[in-house]
């Protein structure tokens, strides 16, 4: 299991009545990921604002070890969270 750091970026509308409905997740691993290839690696986000939190899972398929620094970037559908204070994350993969 890796370590991974959570940045969100700023809402993108759906529409004009919801500025704030679409979350853009970018998840950076700090060192190298040695996944088997063919196979998935899981990445696993908890997000909060400090009253709600949501937790999310992303299948990436993997070619190969996932290099160190390398950035996955995911959207999801926002209908809890406010501004985003906490979060972590982890990679599940098959090792090499």
């Amino acid at each position: 299991m890796a370590q991974v750091a959570i940045t969100v970026t700023s809402g993108t509308p759906f529409n004009t009545d919801s500025s704030d409905s679409v979350l853009s997740i970018e998840v950076t691993n700090t060192d190298a990921v040695p996944c088997k290839a063919g196979t998935n690696a899981y990445y696993y986000v908890s997000l909060s604002d400090g009253t709600n939190s949501e937790t999310y899972t992303f299948a990436v398929a993997e070619t190969g070890t996932i290099a160190a620094s390398h950035a996955e970037t995911f959207v999801v559908e926002n209908t809890t969270l406010g501004t985003v204070t906490t979060s972590s994350g982890v990679i599940y993969y098959t090792a090499a």
